[in-house]
């Protein structure tokens, strides 16, 4: 995967952004308002006063070696709950190398902070790649016409649902609080690990947090990949000496093969619909016969809590066959999904344990 580096545009990037526009333009003649011709000739005076729409987020996205090779633009919407879209280019010789998930993870992240709850886009009728790749990203189509076009038919509308973003942001903000309202002892989840796997073992730690059951974790004996969503974890966990990853567990790359997956609170932030998704990727993350051991919160349906934190975080609740089903239909064998409340805890918890079955390929 190609390093990106993301940056907002300046009135300064003149020789730089411009044959990116001008690039994004030919791919889309008649997108957002503008014209390749419109960007031909333009002075750069007219570029210093027209680059962005007030308020708007335009981001460059660049190589390692400068080159630009993305860009991206984000406006508020007419409704304060939704941000768009409105502009969105990658260069065809970086496609497929995580660009286009970049730049819209930090436009969406941009969209969260400034209080929306829903990312939107539209997209021509007829182009089924830019569908499948913003499908990739975590956009669906709506039932609602966008636009109308000159030939009577009209845009296809897709929304991409800001919970995880909002949920993220809330670490990102009260990082320290979460550390100072977390006990020290290690989670059950840790033992059930251990149980599944020989010391020595490598494990992808998803949700690191302040990094109390990766200790834990390595005290027994295994090694322990840390990784989080939320950059302050991360930047903490550097700054105790650990190595560590910012990992979205919904669209980034996991590596491995490790021979186990950790989940401790974590995939409970995962949309219900998203999980089966998610599971797939962390089997084909283990070898075959690898260990799967997670928490969720049992419960229905879904909802926002302001507990332990003082800010609000999205959760998905499940049962335990349903939960049960997901695991399975992912690709893993040996599912085990078991109640796991402490007592006179005021909240329930599931736990999973799970094996990708020997011999099994890819998904």
């Amino acid at each position: 995967m190609t390093t990106i580096a993301l940056r907002r545009v300046t009135a300064d990037d003149w020789e730089t952004w411009r044959p990116v526009r001008l690039a994004a333009l030919a791919d889309a003649p008649t997108a957002f308002g503008s014209t390749l011709a419109d960007w031909a000739d333009a002075r750069e005076d007219r570029w210093r006063t027209r680059l962005s729409i007030p308020g708007a987020l335009d981001l460059l996205a660049h190589a390692e070696d400068g080159t630009a090779v993305g860009m991206a633009s984000g406006v508020q919407g007419d409704d304060p709950g939704t941000a768009e879209l409105i502009s969105m280019w990658v260069d065809p010789a970086a496609r497929g190398r995580g660009v286009a998930a970049a730049l819209i993870r930090a436009v969406a992240t941009w969209a969260a902070r400034a209080g929306a709850h829903t990312l939107e886009l539209s997209v021509m009728p007829d182009n089924a790649g830019a569908r499948r790749a913003y499908e990739h990203c975590g956009f669906r189509a709506v039932d609602e016409p966008g636009d109308a076009l000159p030939d009577g038919r009209h845009e296809v509308v897709m929304r991409r649902d800001l919970a995880a973003e909002r949920t993220l942001d809330a670490y990102e903000r009260a990082a320290d609080r979460y550390a100072e309202r977390t006990d020290d002892h290690r989670a059950g989840l840790v033992d059930d690990l251990l149980a599944l796997v020989p010391v020595g073992a490598h494990v992808l730690e998803l949700g690191s947090g302040p990094g109390r059951d990766a200790l834990a974790l390595e005290a027994a004996g295994l090694a322990v990949d840390r990784t989080d969503g939320a950059r302050s974890f991360v930047d903490a966990l550097r700054s105790a000496g650990h190595e560590a990853r910012l990992v979205d567990v919904r669209s980034d790359a996991f590596g491995g093969p490790y021979d186990a997956v950790f989940a401790n609170a974590v995939l409970l932030h995962v949309g219900r619909s998203a999980l089966e998704g998610v599971l797939a990727r962390l089997r084909d993350a283990v070898h075959p016969g690898g260990a799967l051991a997670a928490t969720l919160k049992r419960g229905d349906g879904e909802a926002w809590s302001t507990r332990k934190l003082d800010r609000a975080r999205h959760f998905t609740y499940w049962t335990p066959g349903p939960l049960a089903e997901v695991v399975g239909r992912s690709g893993w064998a040996d599912v085990d999904v078991r109640e796991t409340t402490r007592p006179g805890a005021d909240e329930r918890w599931l736990t999973v344990t799970a094996r990708r079955p020997q011999g099994a390929g890819s998904a």
